[in-house]
């Protein structure tokens, strides 16, 4: 039954697998309230009314199953929120924060609950993709899918919340260690045991690329890119994207600053697009520099403009990378090929490669100055580590 075309009616089971009514959970026409069926102390589980069984299920499981989802965990609260999932919500959510995540049943817990139950899971192995954003990682993820056997994890808040954590100087580091193998711990369960967690990280968690090596985490890493001439039209394609850039560099002056060894009396024109695409971008390039530097075996990098030349040889190197098993029955070509023709974002509006590099050349032929502007400063910050030809490791060598 396909619920986005209202086929559906009060009494329809939720596809999130809350044991709930449809109307009563995920397809709740009223948003005005977070939809909390329990809270959860330790000391006891509080909820208006009984738990569904499968509700109940998925709490007693939560060590081993990934049916609640770890949306976000707030450390300075004490406090995290799991969303009720299932195999299809996780396919069908092209994003996990909790703004965007498909489903909306919730369960709210201390940290010390959590604290004794993810004590208890067992770390398996996961698969992680990093990105500049504007880049094909949504793409690679939703491919990955299509093509092996996989669960997606597409950017999931909670690895910003850790890294966070990671950065704070209060906390002592036996307990950053602690959490972040607890949280890295929540995110490599799956449904079936050859299932492999493909987590696609939101670009702001890219300085968990080190934080992973430097833990010595065996987990293979992608970091997916465009050139910056790329990147800046991404930036330069809606009023949202230029707003979204200008609060990613305000959110990470910061770190910014210390990954690029800049001092104090270094300024950019806060008003130009370019020199803030040029500042993000530059520190991501230095972010996956530094990663593959400590620990070439670990992470590999791919460009999104030579995935798309060779789409089906790129899906399936990622896949090998990524000791990911092929879906039975399914040819990888016939399976990813649909999802080339549209928007990543959105499957109903069609966009192709070569649409998307008239938009390119369009915008930057618009915006020749802050192209200018941008080019000069990631010169002046990267100097030899410029990538003119690419960045190093990539996939498809």
């Amino acid at each position: 039954m396909d619920l986005d075309q209202d086929q559906h009616n009060e009494q329809t089971p939720c596809p999130c697998d809350s044991g709930l009514a449809y109307d009563a959970c995920c397809g709740r026409q009223d948003h005005s309230q977070v939809n909390i069926v329990a809270s959860i102390s330790s000391q006891c589980i509080h909820s208006e009314e009984p738990l569904s069984p499968q509700l109940q299920t998925a709490l007693d499981h939560l060590d081993t199953s990934p049916d609640l989802f770890p949306a976000r965990i707030n450390f300075a609260e004490g406090q995290a929120w799991f969303v009720k999932m299932s195999p299809r919500w996780y396919r069908e959510s092209v994003f996990l924060d909790p703004a965007r995540i498909k489903g909306s049943c919730i369960i709210q817990t201390e940290l010390a609950w959590l604290q004794e139950i993810t004590d208890r899971i067992v770390d398996q192995p996961n698969a992680y993709i990093f990105h500049t954003a504007f880049c094909g990682s949504t793409l690679m993820s939703q491919a990955l899918d299509a093509a092996f056997q996989t669960l997606p994890v597409r950017e999931p808040e909670v690895l910003g919340n850790l890294m966070m954590y990671l950065r704070n100087p209060d906390k002592l580091s036996e307990d950053k260690d602690a959490w972040y193998r607890r949280i890295m711990a929540l995110l490599s369960r799956r449904y079936e045991e050859h299932e492999v967690p493909v987590i696609k990280a939101n670009d702001y968690a890219n300085p968990m690329m080190l934080a992973m090596i430097e833990r010595q985490t065996q987990a293979p890493q992608l970091f997916m890119y465009t050139p910056l001439r790329e990147f800046l039209a991404g930036c330069l394609k809606a009023d949202n994207r230029k707003q979204w850039i200008a609060q990613r560099y305000k959110n990470l002056l910061p770190a910014i600053h210390y990954r690029l060894g800049l001092g104090a009396d270094f300024h950019i024109d806060e008003n130009s697009y370019g020199e803030l695409a040029a500042l993000y971008w530059s520190f991501n390039i230095v972010l996956f520099n530094q990663a593959y530097r400590h620990a070439p075996e670990s992470i590999r990098s791919l460009e999104f403009s030579a995935m798309l030349k060779n789409t089906p040889d790129a899906i399936k190197r990622c896949g090998k990378w990524f000791e990911l098993e092929p879906r039975e029955n399914v040819d990888i070509e016939q399976a990813i090929a649909p999802l080339f023709g549209v928007y990543s974002k959105n499957s109903k509006f069609t966009y192709s490669p070569a649409q998307r590099e008239k938009d390119i050349t369009d915008l930057v032929d618009a915006n020749k100055e802050e192209l200018m502007k941008a080019e000069k400063l990631a010169y002046q910050l990267l100097g030899k580590d410029y990538p003119h030809a690419g960045l190093h490791g990539s996939l498809l060598a």
